[in-house]
């Protein structure tokens, strides 16, 4: 059974433990129901509740979900980011604001390819992504 301090709100602000990464974080936040806690030092997210936007599929264990940039980094670079110096390339790739959580190997099938070669498999999201590209390229001046 789990105890009341294993337990974090989907919509809870941002927790001041060390232990969060980016990517905790972003799990807690986008969590559709309460989010389990496990590990050694009770930081990492085990499980929770998402919607994969390029499945449509809900996904319960945080494991089976990757952290993926809406506007990949090498797209980026490709298309206006290759002058951008050490530090603009780290916030642009640890901003918050242009990352979603899918399901795991959607990466890998995507390759760092943009709107024009790829767009998510499940119909639905494919506006919402075609909005965010476009509102991330206008933020980071990137030619579309």
């Amino acid at each position: 059974m789990q105890s009341p301090s294993d337990l974090v709100g989907p919509k809870e602000g941002e927790a001041s433990g060390d232990c969060e990464s980016n990517r905790h974080k972003l799990l807690v936040r986008l969590s559709l129901a309460p989010v389990r806690l496990g590990g050694g030092d009770g930081c990492k997210v085990v499980s929770g509740l998402w919607m994969d936007p390029y499945s449509g599929k809900f996904i319960q264990q945080a494991s089976d979900l990757d952290v993926e940039p809406v506007v990949p980094e090498s797209w980026a670079l490709r298309h206006g980011g290759r002058g951008w110096s050490s530090n603009q390339r780290r916030v642009f790739a640890e901003d918050p604001a242009i990352t979603w959580l899918v399901g795991k190997g959607h990466g890998l099938i995507r390759n760092g390819r943009g709107p024009d070669e790829w767009l998510p498999p499940y119909q639905p999201a494919r506006t919402i992504y075609m909005q965010q590209f476009r509102a991330i390229a206008r933020k980071y001046r990137l030619a579309q």
